[in-house]
This record gives structure tokens, sequence and C-alpha cells, in this order.
């Protein structure tokens, strides 16, 4: 009897979590299912379907993009349901908001016309409920997820926050929400930074975020804090790090100089070894307006950093408040320079909270590996496959 086939969409592949989570699972599922791959076009994808094994078929869907676009939008769908009656999946996962629409919507639209119904699942990797949009854009995504979960079987959260706050906004029953975290790499980076590497002396105490510079990470507020901390604890020697570069770089460093900090803040831009950097840090900041999980203050928490994260989404589920590091309102300079001045002005409380994130970052959960790393997301994701499976079959789909 042939394995069980899985089909994942994805928007495109790209740096980032989702689509690294994307690669990672597909690679550990083609040792127990048939899994293909597809994607739209990205100058990037060569670099991640190179950790794909021979096993896994790889499909680019070139009308499949990120941008809005009534006819490439209505051409991939016909373009994914010609390829999803084509291939007869058991599972048809999709991610992302793109992917996730066109995928699904394909996905149904060949379920009505196969005698082999797909089981349709969906991993946002994060919502938009907020901090991406105005009230009107906002509302428009949320009506249309709650169409889509009309013929949605199972969504995948990646923390509590993140399936709290979908399914209370409406976005499927909360029968339907299953929690797999995302798949972090914990493997030391091979060539650690060292302060002098940023032009950092080694009596400063260094203070650093990575992001994408754009809007929903909330850098503006890092960079408002820290402004705030140098003016009130003028005594701590302060160096503060941006390390990503996007659209707001120009915008970003207009502002750090106009709050005086030009000697102060250092920028690198994007930085393939951003996880090396952050061995120069002595404290992470991820200061999002929204995020899912937040893979770079779990890579600091595993590096010994204490960090201080914003209170919104699924961030406070991957630190212990107190014990690793702070959660702050989002948006709320003055609450997260009063956090920072507390890890600032005390060395030992610096190192007693470094010394519990990696102890957090790492320990291992029910699957007996690393609670955030890729062996337990893929762990978890296999048993939940063969979960959803046996209930189709149960149901006679």
């Amino acid at each position: 009897m042939p394995a069980p086939r899985i089909v994942h969409i994805i928007t495109r592949l790209e740096p980032g979590g989702s689509s690294r989570n994307t690669i990672d699972s597909c690679a550990a599922q083609s040792k127990e299912y048939g899994v293909v791959l597809l994607a739209g076009p990205h100058k990037d994808s060569a670099e991640l379907l190179k950790l794909l094994p021979p096993e896994v078929s790889y499909i680019e869907v070139k009308e499949l993009q990120r941008e809005l676009s009534p006819l490439k939008d209505l051409k991939a769908l016909l373009r994914l349901r010609k390829e999803i009656l084509r291939l007869g999946p058991d599972i048809v996962h999709t991610h992302t908001s793109k992917a996730g629409a066109l995928g699904r919507l394909a996905a149904a639209l060949a379920n009505l016309s196969s005698k082999k119904q797909a089981v349709i699942i969906h991993t946002p990797h994060g919502h938009l409920l907020y901090g991406y949009y105005g009230p009107f854009k906002t509302a428009v995504f949320r009506y249309a997820e709650r169409f889509l979960a009309l013929f949605t079987d199972r969504f995948i959260a990646l923390t509590p926050g993140e399936l709290r706050e979908s399914s209370a906004a409406g976005i499927g029953g909360r029968e339907k929400w299953t929690v797999v975290h995302s798949g972090v790499d914990f493997t030391p980076p091979a060539v650690p930074a060292q302060k002098r590497d940023l032009g950092i002396a080694a009596d400063e105490t260094s203070i650093g975020t990575v992001a994408r510079l754009e809007r929903v990470k909330g850098i503006e507020y890092f960079i408002r804090a820290a402004a705030l901390a140098k003016d009130r604890y003028p005594a701590a020697k302060s160096r503060f790090v941006i390390i990503g570069g996007g659209d707001l770089e120009t915008p970003l460093r207009r502002l750090a100089d106009e709050l005086g900090l030009d000697d102060r803040m250092i920028f690198t831009g994007f930085r393939q070894d951003a996880a090396a950097l952050l061995s120069a840090l002595d404290i992470y900041v991820q200061p999002s307006l929204n995020e899912a999980m937040g893979r770079a203050p779990l890579e600091a928490q595993a590096q010994g950093l204490p960090v201080i994260v914003s209170r919104v989404c699924g961030l406070p589920d991957i630190i212990q408040e107190g014990r690793t590091g702070f959660t702050v309102n989002p948006a709320d300079p003055d609450s997260l320079a009063e956090k920072l001045g507390v890890l600032l002005l005390s060395r030992a409380l610096r190192a007693r909270m470094g010394e519990a994130a990696k102890t957090w970052a790492l320990s291992k959960d029910g699957t007996g590996f690393p609670r955030f790393g890729a062996e337990s997301m893929n762990s978890q994701l296999l048993a939940f496959y063969k979960n959803v499976l046996r209930d189709a079959d149960k149901a006679g789909v």
C-alpha cells in the first residue's frame, strides 16, 4: 500500500521562519509520507531547496505571488487546483496568508470534483489581527479568514497565544486548533561574534534586536526606549544594536540621530550571521507589535541572554516572566526603558536570568527533544498527521 501523500503549499521560499519550517517539515515527513512542495518563485528559493532530500518533489507555481493581482491570483488558484487533482493527496497543508487562501480554495474545489477527499490543514504562521494594517484592512482580513475557515479541517498555531487570539476572532472553532511550535535551530554558531566585532568596548553593556525593519517589528519603540535609557541611566555604559535591514532603515537611522543616539546606536543591516551576532549581546529585546512566536528571542535565550519582549500574541509564551526575561506593553518605550534599566544596573541579575534562559530554551518536552527545536516540531507534526488521517478514515473521507 503506497504511503499517504502530503502536499505543502507556501507563497514563496524566502529567508525567514515560515519557509525554513516548511522545508524542515517536508524533509522530516518524507521518511513516512510522499511529500510534494508547491511554492511561488523567489530569488532565494534555490538556497532553501538545497535542504530538501531527493524524496521530496518540488513544483514551482510561477503565478503564485505575494502581491495582490486578480488575474495572477486566479491563474494561481486554477493551477493549484489542477496540481491537487493530479497528485491526489491525502492532506493539503497550506502555509502563510496568500498560499493559505488560494491553496485552501483550490483544495476545496478539487475535493468537489474528486472521489478522494483531501484533509485541508492550514498553518498561518501568525495572524494579521493587529499590528499590520488599519481597521478597515484588518476587518477585511478577519472576515476573509472566517470564510476560509469554513472549509479548513484543522489549524496549527505556533503558540497558545496565537491559538487564543485567532479562535477568539472567530477564525475556526477552538476544537479545530492545535499548537505545534516553530522549530528553531539551536546549533551554537561556529564562530561566535565578539563585542569588538561590532565596535563595542568590553566594558559596555550591549542591547540588541534582530528584525526586518518594518512597522510591525516595533523598532521605532526600541530606539525611543534606548534614548530614554541613555538619559535615565547615564552611568551605565550602554550600546544598542539593530541587526537587520528593510524599507524603514533610513527613517529609523534618522530617528536615532534626532534622539541623540548617533554614538550609541549600531545598524548592521541584513546579516546572514545574525545568530552568531547574538553572542556579542548582553540583553536581547523583541519590541514587536505582533509576533506569532519569535525565533530570535529563543535563539538569544539559548545563548544565555535575558530577554525583554512585547506582550503580544505568542511572545509571552516563549519566555518565563521574571525568570528568563520580562514582558512589556507593545509600543510603550517608557515601559521598555524601565525594564532595560533593571537589567542594565545589575550584572548579577543579567547573569542569573541568562543562565535560566539557556536552561529553559534547551530543556526537553514530552517528545524527548528540546522543546522549541525542529526535532520536537517534526515529532509533533508526524503524530498530528497520523491522528488526522485516522479520524478521516473513521469518518469515511
